[in-house]
């Protein structure tokens, strides 16, 4: 008969399990909180962060059974605690005046969630680009800092035309049948 391995019967990862959702929250909150426990933040770290995308996971999960003023709660809880941590570092002496530790938690908050109520790639690659764009830091400042006046404006002025302008405009496609060729017949 057929060998073992194909006697036995094939499994798959469900990805719309809740534990699932919980286990790739938490995967996430790990990635940014690594890059943050690495530059040292003070206000959050590689334990921080998991919690968080997963405190936005489970209270997304919450707010399916008992409205979204649970969410909306967990969310206000979040940003309270983030405003006493920089309190705290206020009256210490050391607080950081930069809002990018903030922002990412609130994001990741948003990423937890999102795995829930959303579309899961959207927030895997939402928290992937918020790793990258917390990692590159001293690359994009240099990169800011090698433009001109004149490049920059060369920069919008693509990019008010690409994102905004062009998108708005509706797609015409021609076709060959729909051209208008007048044929000389003699």
């Amino acid at each position: 008969m057929g060998s073992t391995a194909a006697s036995l019967k094939r499994r798959t990862l469900d990805l719309s399990s809740p534990f699932t959702k919980l286990a790739i929250a938490f995967g996430l909150g790990l990635l940014v909180g690594l890059q943050r426990e690495h530059v040292a933040s003070r206000l959050a770290g590689i334990r921080t962060v998991p919690l968080i995308t997963v405190f936005g996971a489970l209270s997304a999960m919450l707010s399916q059974s008992f409205g979204g003023w649970v969410l909306v709660a967990a969310l206000l809880s979040l940003a309270a605690l983030i405003i006493l941590g920089n309190v705290l570092e206020l009256k210490a002496g050391s607080a950081d005046p930069g809002l990018t530790t903030e922002l990412a938690l609130l994001l990741m908050f948003g990423v937890g969630a999102y795995l829930v109520a959303g579309r899961m790639e959207v927030a895997v690659a939402i928290a992937g680009g918020v790793a990258v764009l917390l990692q590159a830091k001293v690359q994009l400042h240099g990169v800011a800092a090698k433009f001109g006046d004149n490049d920059l404006k060369a920069l919008m002025q693509f990019v008010l035309l690409t994102l905004v302008i062009l998108p708005s405009y509706p797609i015409v496609l021609m076709v060959p049948t729909q051209c208008s060729t007048h044929a000389r017949s003699g």
